[in-house]
């Protein structure tokens, strides 16, 4: 018997759909950047933190039928071309890096609050600080590996020295969005915690 035959529908599904997506499309890209680069250290490190997301991916979605209900797959228009970009060899790991930027702020507020206060049932509460404490961690990793590889290039306060050119917007926000969540796909995930919270704070009012 399922969860969802006991239960009323949870109000974190789209929460937990949105981490599974993320976070799988997370492995494929790291992995295709792993095997396309010629630094064993870096392509180490994409490796563990691919393998991470790829079961992150796989756990969320065993979570969302344990609760009795089915992942729902969200195309994403730029996936191939994203792919296409950390899958190539010709392109250097400096560039899908990019420049140096700020820690990204804590995108995790919200399910630590959803956790402190109860929002989620026991086994899902589990699963969500688990992911968060692994994500924590993958991103204290990727920020190491990353700031090797710009050493490496001889980059400093955003540029590169010698004939290489300072990194495009594009690679920039890409490199951002993996340092984020270690996938673009998590701009999905944001809006999924944003509607939850504004929904429970409707219920609230």
């Amino acid at each position: 018997m399922t969860e969802a035959t006991t239960a009323e529908k949870p109000g974190y599904l789209g929460l937990l759909n949105a981490i599974s997506l993320a976070e799988s499309e997370a492995g494929v890209y790291l992995k295709a950047w792993a095997d396309a680069t010629d630094d064993e250290e870096l392509a180490a490190t994409l490796r563990l933190v691919a393998a991470r997301e790829t079961s992150h991916g796989e756990l969320f979605c065993r979570r969302l039928c344990e609760l009795g209900y089915e992942l729902r797959p969200k195309a994403d228009p730029t996936a191939v071309e994203r792919l296409a970009r950390y899958a190539n060899p010709r392109i250097a790991d400096c560039e899908k890096v990019g420049p140096e930027r700020p820690e990204p702020r804590d995108v995790f507020a919200d399910i630590r609050k959803g956790i402190a206060d109860g929002a989620y049932d026991s086994m899902t509460c589990n699963m969500l600080q688990w992911y968060i404490n692994e994500e924590d961690d993958s991103g204290r990793r990727l920020r190491e590996a990353y700031s090797k590889v710009r050493a490496k290039a001889g980059m400093t306060s955003g540029k590169r020295n010698g004939d290489a050119s300072a990194a495009s917007h594009g690679a920039s926000a890409d490199a951002e969005a993996i340092m984020a969540c270690m996938t673009a796909g998590f701009a999905r995930l944001e809006r999924s915690i944003e509607k939850l919270a504004k929904a429970s704070a409707r219920k609230g009012a």
